[in-house]
């Protein structure tokens, strides 16, 4: 028969185990739901996703050209 100490002892031992596994599941979860946010789901088409593209190059284009302006106008 188990003496009340070592009663004791697996008890807080199991409520330890209980502990930690309820920490790593939660882990899981949010490691899970973080995942989900993660994926990317575009509603453009491949035509807009080009276009958005070319602006930016061209946006990148205008800001070079802005710079070497405000150089040359500096210097």
């Amino acid at each position: 028969m188990l003496e009340s100490d070592d009663f004791r002892d697996i008890v807080e031992e199991c409520g330890k185990i209980l502990d930690e596994s309820l920490s790593i599941l939660s882990d899981v979860e949010f490691e899970a739901e973080s995942a989900k946010e993660d994926i990317v789901v575009s509603s453009m088409t491949k035509s807009e996703l080009v276009d958005m593209a070319h602006e930016v190059a061209d946006s990148v284009r205008i800001k070079k050209a802005e710079s070497s302006f405000m150089r040359r106008h500096l210097n």
